[in-house]
C-alpha cells in the first residue's frame, strides 16, 4: 500500500492506496505522533505527500523514514504543465488537477478547491494544466469583515443564508457565502461559453456548503488531492 498525505492550511488528510482503490485513514492536525499512530498497524511501501506550507522537521523526518517522496515541480505527472512559473504553483492545485483528470480524462475540466483559499484550475481536453485563480475562502472573508470594520461581528459559516439577511449575522453570512457561490457560478458560466462540454470538480473543506447551479456536470470529490497523489505515484512507478 502507498501512503498519501495532503497537508492543507488547517489540517492534514491521509489515505492509503492499492489495487482496491483509496481509503482514508486520518484527518486532523499535522502532528507526527498522531499520524504515526494512524498508520501504526498499516504496512506501507512508500508514497507521496504535498503541502501548501513548509513542514516542521519532525514531520519531514517521519515521512522520510517511511520512504515517502514530496510532490515537487520536478516530479513527472500525467499532465503537461502550462503554468508559466511552475516553481510557484501550489502542489495541492496540481495534484487536484491530476486527480480530476484521472477520473475524467479527455475532457475540459474545471477544478474548484474550496478551503482556506478558493482555487479554480483548468485542464484542457488534450491534457494540459492551463493555470487558474486564487481567491479568499469563506473563513478568510468572514474574518476580514470582522477585523477590518468597526462594528461587524465575527460570524460563523454555519447557519442560515437567506437571499437577503434579516439581521447583521445573516447579512454577513449571506453576503460572503452567497456572494462566493455567485462568483463561482459566474466563472463556470463564462467557461461554458468557450468549453460547452466542461466538467466541474468540487473539493475542499467548504465544498459541501456550495450548491452551484450550472449547465455543466458537477462532481463532488472530497479526496481529489489524494486521488491525484495516488495517480502520480502510479505514473512514476510505471515510467521508472
Amino acid at each position: 500500500m502507498r501512503l498519501l498525505l495532503d497537508f492543507g492550511n488547517t489540517r492534514v488528510k491521509a489515505a492509503v492506496s492499492g489495487e482496491w482503490g483509496l481509503r482514508g485513514i486520518y484527518c486532523g492536525p499535522a502532528d507526527a505522533e498522531l499520524l504515526s499512530e494512524a498508520v501504526r498497524e498499516i504496512e506501507t511501501d512508500g508514497g507521496m505527500w504535498c503541502s501548501v506550507h513548509p513542514l516542521d522537521t519532525a514531520l519531514q523526518q517521519w515521512m522520510t523514514g517511511l520512504g515517502l517522496s514530496a510532490l515537487t515541480p520536478a516530479t513527472p505527472v500525467p499532465l503537461r504543465n502550462g503554468y508559466s512559473s511552475p516553481s510557484t504553483l501550489g502542489m495541492d492545485r496540481l495534484a487536484a488537477a491530476v486527480g480530476a483528470w484521472s477520473i475524467k480524462p479527455g475532457h475540459d475540466l474545471l477544478v474548484i478547491d474550496a478551503g482556506t483559499a478558493v482555487t479554480c484550475d483548468f485542464v484542457s481536453a488534450d491534457g494540459e494544466y492551463k493555470g487558474g485563480n486564487i481567491a479568499p475562502g469563506i473563513g478568510l472573508r468572514l474574518k476580514s469583515l470582522h477585523e477590518h470594520t468597526g462594528a461587524l461581528p465575527m460570524v460563523q459559516a454555519a447557519g442560515a443564508t437567506p437571499l437577503f439577511g434579516y439581521d447583521t449575522e445573516t447579512a454577513v453570512r449571506s453576503g460572503v457565502i452567497n456572494g462566493l457561490r455567485y462568483e463561482l457560478a459566474g466563472f463556470i458560466s463564462d467557461l461554458e461559453v468557450k468549453y460547452p462540454s466542461l466538467l466541474v470538480f468540487l473539493t475542499g473543506g467548504d465544498a459541501e456548503i456550495f450548491d452551484i447551479k450550472a449547465k455543466s456536470s458537477i462532481f463532488a470529490v472530497p479526496d481529489l488531492v489524494l486521488r491525484g497523489l495516488a495517480r502520480i505515484v502510479e505514473f512514476n512507478e510505471k515510467d521508472f
